[in-house]
């Protein structure tokens, strides 16, 4: 699937597939779902657990991005302006999108650590 985000001024290109799940786990040493499940029991009383938040949504779409760019992590977070964490609007869009990418992975799949 492919889907046009956009964030502040700049349009970014997504792509899902299941590169997605092997580029995450080869970019960031983790399992996409099993960040995406460590979600569900965050705090976000607590300001570290608000960044672990934060990381786990960008690396996300840096990872969806990435079939369109070569930059690291650090100078794709560097192209984003802070701003973006207060507009509630863009924030809900973002969301929006990674769970409108990421749900031909969950459709169907339970168990042992699958996708749900």
């Amino acid at each position: 699937m492919e889907k046009t985000l956009k964030l502040g001024d700049k349009d970014y290109r997504l792509h899902s597939s299941l590169f997605t799940i092997i580029e995450y786990r080869n970019v960031f040493s983790t399992e996409l779902f099993n960040d995406i499940n460590k979600l569900d029991n965050v705090s976000l009383k607590n300001g570290e657990d608000l960044t672990t938040v934060i990381d786990t949504i960008f690396r996300i779409i840096y990872v969806l991005h990435r079939p369109f760019s070569k930059l690291s992590y650090n100078d794709f977070l560097m192209l984003l302006d802070f701003s973006i964490l207060s507009n509630q609007d863009e924030l809900q869009n973002l969301t929006n999108t990674i769970g409108e990418m990421l749900a031909t992975f969950q459709k169907g799949s339970a168990g042992n650590g699958s996708p749900k």
